[in-house]
C-alpha cells in the first residue's frame, strides 16, 4: 500500500495539483465515512446527511434536506422512500401546500441516529485532531482561498473586465508600442 494516500505524484497534465488533492481527499473521507455508517448503522452516507438534517432542524420538506445534505433531489427521494420504508423516517403532507411532504425521524430512526452518532463523533474527532489547532486554523484559510480561487466568475463579471481590459488595451497600447519602438 502506497504511503501517499492522494497519489499526489500521478498529476495527469494539464491539470491542478491543488484541485486534483483536494479531490482525493474529499472522496477518501466520504469513502471511509460510508464504511463507517455502513458497518455501524446499515447507513448510507444520504441516509446520513437525511438523519442529520432530521435531528437539526425537524420536520423538513425534501428540498430543504437537498439542501442540507448537498445532494441532489434523486438521491435523496430514493434514500428517503428506503428510510421510510425501514421505519426510519416518516412523512405527511404539508398543511399550507399539498404538494409537498414533510418529512421527520420517526422514534427508532431517532434512535438509530443517536446510536451511531457517537462512532461518527469519535471518527470526525479524531481525523480534527491529527492537526495541531493552528495548523487547522491554517488549513481551513488555505481551503477558503481554494475555494474562492475555483469560483467561476459570472457572465456579468467576466464582460465588465474585458471591456476594462479592452479600454485599459486601448490607452496603453500606443504608451507600450512607444516604449518598446524606444528599445
Amino acid at each position: 500500500m502506497s504511503t501517499d494516500l492522494l497519489e499526489s505524484d500521478h498529476v495527469p497534465a494539464g491539470a491542478s495539483v491543488l484541485s486534483l488533492a483536494t479531490h482525493r481527499l474529499s472522496r477518501l473521507l466520504r469513502s471511509q465515512l460510508a464504511t463507517l455508517l455502513s458497518r455501524h448503522g446499515n447507513l448510507s452516507l444520504v441516509d446520513w446527511r437525511i438523519c442529520v438534517a432530521l435531528s437539526e432542524r425537524g420536520t423538513s420538506p425534501q428540498k430543504v434536506l437537498a439542501d442540507f445534505a448537498k445532494m441532489e433531489q434523486g438521491q435523496i427521494s430514493r434514500s428517503l422512500s428506503l428510510m421510510q420504508t425501514r421505519g426510519l423516517i416518516r412523512s405527511e403532507r404539508s398543511d399550507r401546500d399539498k404538494r409537498v411532504w414533510l418529512y421527520s425521524l420517526t422514534d427508532e430512526g431517532r434512535s438509530h441516529f443517536h446510536k451511531v452518532l457517537p462512532v461518527v463523533a469519535d471518527r470526525c474527532k479524531s481525523i480534527d485532531n491529527t492537526l495541531s489547532p493552528s495548523e487547522r486554523e491554517q488549513f481551513l484559510d488555505m481551503a477558503q482561498r481554494l475555494a474562492r480561487a475555483s469560483l467561476i466568475p459570472s457572465r456579468k463579471t467576466l464582460q465588465g473586465k474585458r471591456r476594462s481590459a479592452s479600454e485599459a488595451s486601448t490607452e496603453d497600447c500606443p504608451k507600450q508600442q512607444e516604449r518598446s519602438g524606444d528599445r
